[in-house]
């Protein structure tokens, strides 16, 4: 993985990946939320972030 692409694939969410990106699809996410496009109203892992709303 290259620096330039470093941030989640989640459309609403500029958290920085990790060093253990959750991958779907072709896609990498910063947590299983994003991952699974918070499709029961789960909130981001990261503190603060609220790509969920």
């Amino acid at each position: 993985m290259t620096d330039e692409k470093s941030i989640c694939d989640c459309p609403k969410c500029n958290c920085k990946l990790g060093e253990h990106p959750v991958v779907r699809h072709g896609k990498h996410y910063c947590c299983e939320a994003c991952a699974k496009h918070h499709e029961h109203g789960e909130e981001c892992a990261h503190q603060g972030c609220k790509c969920a709303h």
